[in-house]
């Protein structure tokens, strides 16, 4: 049986990786029913890189259960360095370190049935202001990694939403896709 929600998780990477998980229900992004977030959680990891990206592998798995080929969109922030950053400091490539570490975890089958993209990070934050999450009520209090991934997972389901090849890149099991019809509405 196909699962009735879907997930997507944004990850910040970095000496704390910050994640935000939402949950819809498929219909609402494949279908015409109305869009709507049925439940989120959010966390950090700290410590060693390698840690941190197995924790992170540890929790998709979990997320997906035993929701067969219906693992959640990882969204991740895509790091960029700035041509102008001056800085030396090892800790400055900690997002990508942890990007790649994330990429081969999937490409070793453990990421479950999930899928990983990259996303810059000045799309999410742009879409997302501080304003807009407290409006929305999905502001979290304290952490700015974990905002950062609120941002990233937010930011993925809207875009899914406006584009179906990139909502079926997201969530490649066709059983999740409804017969291929498309609702066409925005978040």
């Amino acid at each position: 049986m196909t699962a009735r929600n879907i997930h997507v998780m944004g990850v910040d990477p970095g000496g704390t990786t910050g994640w935000y998980l939402v949950t819809i229900d498929r219909h609402s992004m494949f279908h015409d029913e109305p869009p709507g977030i049925l439940e989120y959680d959010w966390g950090e990891f700290e410590g060693p890189e390698e840690q941190q990206a197995t924790e992170i592998a540890r929790l998709v798995r979990e997320i997906q259960g035993t929701d067969y080929k219906s693992g959640p969109a990882v969204i991740c922030e895509g790091w960029y360095q700035d041509p102008g950053f001056k800085s030396t400091d090892p800790e400055a490539l900690s997002p990508v370190r942890i990007g790649a570490m994330l990429s081969l975890l999937r490409y070793q089958g453990l990421f479950a049935d999930a899928t990983l993209t990259f996303q810059d990070r000045s799309i999410a934050f742009q879409a997302w202001t501080d304003e807009r999450l407290r409006r929305k009520g999905l502001w979290v209090e304290g952490s700015d990694h974990i905002r950062a991934a609120s941002r990233h997972a937010l930011t993925g389901l809207r875009r899914a939403k406006e584009n179906p090849e990139f909502a079926k890149a997201l969530w490649p099991y066709r059983a999740l896709w409804i017969d291929d019809r498309w609702s066409g509405r925005v978040a």
